[in-house]
């Protein structure tokens, strides 16, 4: 992949998505930040460039959004960008609670046509099939391949959904049309999500869920903030979204637990939207935000006090490089990241000067110092270093 430095940032957004406002307040600048989710067989062999990059908020809609959009070509290059929902533990359990949630709006009832956009690696059509007849995938990871099974109802259509016909490609009219932590990547959700709505029927069920920013800021998760989510919706701003578009929220639902997500249900309008409040102001953002920096440099100060005794990570995220970055340090100090993936065993960060490697290569636990270094799996981790106990935990967040 060959592409200039001047075609990286490749849009600079100062209006609102949603509602056009263009007296957008910045709640944090991150100049250079790394892109996540790299790996390499070598040290420090590809990407190791950051990126400018800050985080705005709409006063008038309570809308959070990115200032710069990083060239896709980069972001989501199918030789690096890893993630899959099959191989991720907490997609996996996000996904049987949105389809709980589900099951509550439909219940016993059968649909005929389904359609999943961003539909990643299928897990999630494939926890569909008793759901419906006719399911669709819309993903760009599918351009250039097939499925390998032989599901005569299950389809795929390669490509983003803004370069898709849908009049075209469809082959049915869709009952249900769900999409999970995908209108977040999106850099124009009004025209993507006007598509789909232009393409439904009067009865058609939309289900969506992304990471709730009203979550984002009662935790202080700022290290949630990254280039491949341009896009930070509060239930006001979906609301308002919404109505745009010509369209009705008739329930909702959050997994606090995954990234704050929030699942929302709507349809065609037929009556007049609700709007809902922003319950922060500026000052609130702002007061969340410092008690964030404040959390990573102590966690810094803490780690720089143990970086001379044999101390490693635990879990091989792909957001780590976000988390370094606030901390403000490379985390060379550490042995490795100790993860269960057997395909991240030997791997570097891309970005980071970290090696993983598999945990059981670790044989003897009870003198190490652990980092926790996928904070949003800390449960299960925590459970694990119970029964390793390891010398000392740390932990960079005071909330769990």
């Amino acid at each position: 992949m060959s592409i200039k430095h001047e075609d990286i940032i490749v849009c600079k957004r100062s209006w609102c998505a949603v509602c056009n406002n263009e007296n957008l307040i910045e709640i944090m600048s991150m100049p250079e930040l790394p892109i996540t989710g790299l790996f390499s067989k070598k040290k420090h062999a590809d990407f190791s460039e950051g990126f400018d990059q800050a985080l705005l908020w709409c006063p008038e809609c309570g809308h959070g959004q990115l200032r710069n959009q990083i060239n896709p070509e980069i972001l989501y290059d199918s030789q690096k960008y890893t993630f899959r929902t099959s191989l991720s533990t907490t997609a996996q359990h996000g996904t049987e609670i949105f389809l709980d949630y589900l099951k509550t709006l439909i219940p016993n009832k059968k649909i005929e046509c389904i359609i999943d956009v961003g539909c990643n690696d299928l897990y999630l059509l494939n926890k569909m099939k008793s759901f419906g007849k006719t399911r669709i995938g819309i993903d760009p990871i599918w351009t250039s391949k097939k499925p390998d099974n032989d599901d005569q109802n299950l389809h795929v259509i390669g490509g983003a959904l803004e370069d898709i016909d849908l009049e075209k490609a469809l082959p049915c009219k869709p009952d249900l049309i769900v999409c999970r932590h995908t209108l977040e990547h999106i850099f124009d959700p009004q025209t993507v999500l006007k598509k789909l709505i232009d393409c439904s029927t009067a009865n058609t069920l939309f289900l969506f869920e992304m990471p709730g920013f009203e979550s984002l800021i009662t935790k202080g998760r700022f290290d949630q903030v990254f280039h491949e989510h341009l896009q930070y919706f509060s239930l006001s701003s979906l609301s308002v979204l919404l109505e745009k578009c010509g369209a009705e929220l008739i329930g909702f639902t959050e997994n606090y637990h995954n990234w704050g997500a929030l699942i929302v249900a709507f349809r065609k309008k037929t009556s007049k939207q609700k709007r809902f409040k922003f319950p922060f102001a500026k000052e609130d953002i702002e007061r969340k935000r410092n008690l964030f920096f404040s959390q990573m440099d102590n966690t810094r100060k803490i780690l720089f006090e143990f970086k001379n005794t044999h101390i490693y990570g635990y879990g091989a995220a792909l957001m780590l490089p976000v988390l370094a970055y606030h901390l403000k340090t490379d985390l060379s100090f550490l042995k490795a990241v100790i993860d269960d993936d057997k395909e991240k065993d030997d791997l570097f960060y891309a970005n980071l000067p970290v090696q993983v490697q598999h945990s059981n290569k670790i044989e003897n636990t009870n003198g190490l110092t652990i980092f926790v270094t996928a904070i949003d799996n800390i449960k299960p981790i925590m459970t694990k270093l119970f029964a390793f106990r390891p010398k000392h935990i740390i932990y960079p967040l005071h909330i769990i």
